[in-house]
């Protein structure tokens, strides 16, 4: 302000104080240029995006959101709030609006155990998806909202393990030896054990199970009903007499060895059955559970297979989000590309409507979709110039 005042009182005085005007205007411009250089040394440098894997986020996801995602009530609320909200996605905290994994994209920082992308930007996240669909679109030649909606999110169940088939020519697979301690302890196998004999027949606290038996039917040609509180059906519920068993005579000398043989027993050794060491060597042999892959585990140790069900069911509401936005069925063709690669209108609402689906609450906004559009259509074009130009 002192500065200006001087400036107005000589440029008052006249052509006679020009080289006082041209002291003061150097001297404001001094002035500015430091004031510039303070402010610049005072403000912060930005700080350059950064994958944390213990938070599974991108170091500036919520100066992103605050400028990429709608509603602005919840977008600001997340940029603002000391703590994660609720509503916030895990892809929101990874730049990445549209769940995308891992493949080496432009500006990819890292990515979580799901293998999501971690992008610096949103923009850049944006810019994948648009090179995504346009791949899935023309590459592989899934147009439409259900056959993308099964590459983009598939199912998350295990297919069903096919039944194996024996090779003509080749005999079944020999069955796997027990172990020599449960050869020990059940000869015969565990289903024939005493105590699996007793849990067969006893329930909770060795209560024997109650064993209902048919009515017995009448015979043919026989109308008469047997009511069941007459006397008929009280003595037919009656438990019948055991059969006596019938000794039979002893064969003689001359039959003996024509009958079946008895199953040579082997016999059972305390010592081998508890020794330590070898129990430690089986058990070290069986397969670790955390770290073996499912299909390389016994039939009887893998994990059941999940039910398919939902997953379809989510497939078929994401595959009508997106058909809805440009107002065809899931089945039909989007439309988002012309025959020579360019982008149509309806690759626009198709992408916001498959972020809203990935971030629930969140949405992408439709100036960083058009955004991205109008960079990948850019640089799709001056490749093409680039190819023309080459000879």
């Amino acid at each position: 302000m002192i500065l200006a005042a001087f400036l107005a009182l000589s440029l008052a005085a006249g052509p006679a104080a020009d080289a006082t005007a041209a002291l003061v205007r150097d001297g404001a411009a001094r002035l500015s240029d430091g004031f510039a250089a303070t402010t610049a040394l005072a403000a912060p440098e930005r700080e350059r995006p950064a994958y944390r894997p213990e938070a599974r986020a991108v170091s500036n996801w919520r100066g992103e959101t605050k400028d990429g995602l709608l509603p602005l009530s919840l977008a600001w609320t997340a940029w603002a709030a000391p703590t994660d909200p609720a509503f916030v996605a895990r892809c929101v905290k990874l730049n990445n609006y549209w769940c995308i994994k891992r493949a080496g994209w432009d500006g990819e920082i890292g990515g979580d155990q799901e293998g999501h992308t971690g992008f610096a930007t949103a923009g850049q996240g944006a810019d994948a998806a648009v090179s995504l669909l346009r791949r899935y679109y023309g590459e592989y030649g899934r147009r439409s909202a259900l056959a993308i909606v099964r590459r983009w999110a598939p199912a998350e169940c295990a297919a069903p393990v096919a039944a194996r088939t024996v090779a003509p020519g080749r005999g079944p697979a020999p069955a796997r030896t027990a172990s020599p301690a449960l050869a020990a302890l059940a000869p015969q196998g565990l289903g024939r054990t005493l105590r699996a004999r007793f849990l067969a027949t006893h329930g909770r606290g060795g209560v024997p199970r109650r064993i209902v038996r048919a009515p017995a039917r009448p015979a043919a040609g026989n109308a008469l009903r047997v009511q069941p509180w007459s006397a008929l059906a009280r003595m037919q519920g009656r438990p019948r007499q055991p059969v006596r068993a019938v000794k039979a005579p002893p064969l003689p000398t001359i039959a003996t060895g024509i009958g079946e043989t008895a199953r040579p027993t082997a016999a059972i050794e305390p010592g081998r059955i508890l020794d330590g060491t070898r129990l430690a060597a089986e058990a070290a042999a069986l397969p670790t559970l955390a770290i073996a892959p499912a299909s390389s585990l016994p039939p009887a140790l893998r994990p059941p297979a999940p039910l398919c069900g939902s997953d379809e069911i989510r497939i078929q509401n994401y595959a009508a989000r997106i058909a809805g936005s440009v107002g065809v069925k899931p089945g039909d063709d989007l439309g988002l590309f012309t025959p020579d690669g360019h982008a149509t209108a309806r690759l626009a609402p198709v992408l916001l409507a498959m972020s809203s689906v990935e971030l629930g609450a969140l949405r992408a906004s439709p100036a960083l979709v058009a955004a991205a559009i109008a960079r990948a259509e850019a640089e799709r074009g001056a490749a093409s110039r680039q190819a023309e130009a080459a000879p």
